[in-house]
């Protein structure tokens, strides 16, 4: 049988399919979540009493002497690393949450981007594992010598660190949702300065083009008319600047 052909281009999604005589189970799965993560691809032939596992970097198949149970066994170190790296991905997105609370800063977004983006693709990874596994052991459990137990097992850490994902897929999302909030209140904050600073300082402009006339008739026209114009505009200024702050305390 020409396997290679099928599992040489381990780039399809986690599948399990039975033929003739044998059956293919691919599963891709994230790793090192959080630390620049890949998703690697597992491929396995099982025959009735054999299975194969193939080794894409020697491009050659290995036989699992161990059958299912040794199959059972490279596949929970598997997942148990992934558990680990998902635990390690909630610690820093609780640091990122911590670090938000206490520093509103700019770079939150790159942190943010970061870990959606291999969030998001692990999830889409694991969906695809999960089905996968429990077509495979639907299909299999009715053999004498399949060990149901164990498999079970296995698909039950998967759908945890699966939850897990969505979970802190999640956790950031709100956290995005407070980010964003807490910008358009700045930038609200900050537009409403401004227009303060407009109701003060556009009637002074006003007054000030309104002397810059070069016309007769015009008062503070005495030695003193500049001096005079000056305290004007100043307790002008106050006054407005008062009324301003006395509408904004009543209303807060």
């Amino acid at each position: 049988m020409n396997f290679t052909s099928k599992i040489s281009k381990i780039r399809f999604p986690s599948m399990y399919e039975e033929y003739n005589n044998y059956s293919i189970l691919i599963l891709r799965l994230p790793e090192h979540i959080g630390k620049r993560s890949k998703i690697y691809s597992y491929g396995f032939i099982l025959s009735e009493n054999t299975i194969y596992y193939y080794d894409k970097k020697q491009n050659h198949f290995v036989l699992l002497s161990g059958y299912l149970e040794e199959l059972y066994h490279f596949l929970i170190d598997k997942i148990d690393t992934l558990m680990h790296d998902i635990e390690f991905v909630q610690e820093k997105v609780i640091s990122l949450e911590e670090s938000l609370y206490k520093k509103f800063t700019s770079s939150f977004m790159d942190h943010w981007h970061e870990l959606k983006k291999e969030l998001s693709r692990s999830e889409r990874v694991l969906f695809k594992a999960v089905d996968a596994l429990k077509i495979f052991m639907s299909k299999s459990k009715f053999q004498d010598t399949f060990p149901l137990n164990e498999f079970n097992d296995l698909h039950e850490h998967l759908e945890r660190i699966l939850r897990s994902n969505i979970a802190v897929n999640d956790q950031l999302d709100n956290l995005y949702h407070y980010y964003t909030l807490r910008s358009n209140d700045r930038m609200n904050r900050s537009i409403y300065m401004l227009a303060i600073i407009s109701v003060i300082f556009l009637p002074l402009n006003l007054v000030v083009g309104f002397f810059g006339m070069n016309t007769g008739g015009l008062p503070f026209q005495n030695p003193m008319g500049t001096f005079d114009a000056f305290i004007a505009m100043i307790v002008f200024a106050v006054m407005l600047t008062a009324a301003v702050l006395w509408k904004i305390k009543r209303e807060w």
